[in-house]
């Protein structure tokens, strides 16, 4: 048994350290050549060169060493998030905005231990989760008292005028899925899960009300996938799915905004120089890319609007060229079936809906955001997790992968000390 479990665990590690390998690679290939391109004459690349692979070693190692966490999904986030800087760095003219994502990149590491940390201590998760709930419904009401409109909506807050400034919806995601497992936890009647459910509906409405429409169905979604996880109820989720679907109907006959936002995505060609601008000049980057890519630096990205956020697959997709994307896209997956495994081995319903929670609503904003890239799905203004360029998006993120993090290490220990009651029945046995 013990010879068995220590191959088991050798075997991952050597799994584990090729994919490690594997990344590192990748980003001083990647970085190497911005930072010997003839026209760079900053010292930054370089700066990239040698931090870049040098944390993700660190952070890799560091956290495993720490605690029995998933090093796949540890190391997989990493990469993503390195192939966000590295295509920034690649489109941006300027070097402020590669500079500020790799500023924020340092504050999510600091996150990501923080989400371990979190989760390991946090055991009473029933007496905080009404704070916590209050907690997100004044951070999503905020913008209404600090905030200002942007992009046509106001779910921005600022904190320092035309330095920094904050999006609360996306830090209330995490908090939102911990509210809800601890409702849903259990498998508690129907009558018990309406606070739950109400506060999910009060964000939502809040949200709704600034017209972040991206975030209103991320939340939405996300709590009716959770709770069939924990009730297994289709039929009122399917009923909840309804009304959902309703909702949006209203919405797009009240609000004309929504209407030129549909009518854009059906037929983005009926006005390619106001409305449709941006999912033709999106089509046209991922079509110029080809299979292998225009190259890092040589592609057009800037010609989409918001290239480097809500269009960052389309920078992606004309830099790295299509067999990358799709391989980006794999890396999602992956994430997202080695999160639903550590969902399957919680040992409590807590953890196990919370796990499920952050892998869904992560699953839910990839594909909302590379739909909307390709035309596959309307434009709902969210970002590529651990890609696009933004603050709030990067740190709550990596925020919520320690949490998961955090989950897997408890059910490494879990596991071990089963092994272990095995091994010592069998010695007495003997």
């Amino acid at each position: 048994m013990r010879k068995a479990e220590r191959m088991r665990r050798a075997l991952m590690r050597t799994n584990t350290r090729l994919l490690l390998t594997s990344v590192v690679i990748f980003q001083v290939l990647a970085l190497g050549l911005l930072a010997l391109r003839p026209d760079n004459e900053s010292p930054f690349p370089l700066i990239l060169l040698i931090a870049v692979p040098l944390t993700t070693l660190l952070v890799a190692n560091l956290m495993g060493s720490i605690w029995p966490v998933d090093r796949a999904i540890l190391i997989l986030v990493l990469f993503l998030c390195s192939v966000g800087i590295i295509t920034l760095s690649a489109v941006c003219p300027s070097e402020d905005t590669p500079r500020s994502q790799a500023i924020f990149a340092a504050a999510g590491v600091f996150a990501l231990f923080a989400g371990v940390l979190f989760m390991r201590g946090w055991t009473s998760w029933r007496r905080f989760a009404v704070p916590l709930a209050a907690l997100c419904l004044l951070a999503l009401a905020s913008p209404w008292a600090i905030g200002e409109w942007h992009d046509g909506a106001r779910n921005w807050i600022v904190l320092i005028r035309n330095k920094m400034t904050v999006q609360p919806s996306e830090f209330m995601k995490p908090v939102l899925i911990l509210v809800l497992a601890a409702g849903f936890c259990n498998r508690p009647r129907f009558e018990r899960c309406l606070p739950p459910i109400a506060f999910a509906a009060l964000c939502c409405g809040i949200l709704l009300s600034e017209r972040d429409l991206g975030a209103v169905l991320l939340y939405f979604l996300t709590t009716v996938l959770m709770y069939y996880a924990a009730s297994s109820n289709a039929l009122l989720c399917g009923a909840g799915l309804a009304m959902g679907a309703g909702a949006a109907v209203i919405a797009y006959e009240a609000l004309p905004y929504v209407q030129n936002r549909v009518a854009c995505w059906q037929n983005p060609w009926a006005d390619p120089q106001n409305g449709g601008y941006q999912i033709v000049r999106a089509l046209a980057a991922i079509g110029s890319g080809g299979m292998f890519g225009a190259g890092l630096g040589l592609g057009m990205p800037r010609n989409v609007p918001l290239y480097h956020s809500d269009f960052i697959f389309t920078s992606v997709a004309e830099e790295f060229g299509l067999i990358f994307s799709l391989g980006l896209m794999a890396v999602y997956v992956l994430i997202i079936l080695r999160g639903l495994i550590v969902a399957m081995n919680a040992r409590t319903s807590f953890h196990s809906l919370t796990a499920f929670g952050l892998v869904a609503i992560f699953g839910l904003q990839a594909l909302l955001i590379i739909g909307g890239n390709t035309k596959m799905l309307p434009l709902t203004g969210v970002t590529l997790p651990l890609v696009s360029y933004g603050g709030s998006s990067l740190v709550s993120t990596f925020f919520s992968m320690g949490l998961l993090l955090g989950i897997s290490s408890l059910n490494a220990e879990d596991e071990a000390t089963d092994i272990e009651r095995v091994a010592l029945k069998e010695e007495v046995g003997l």
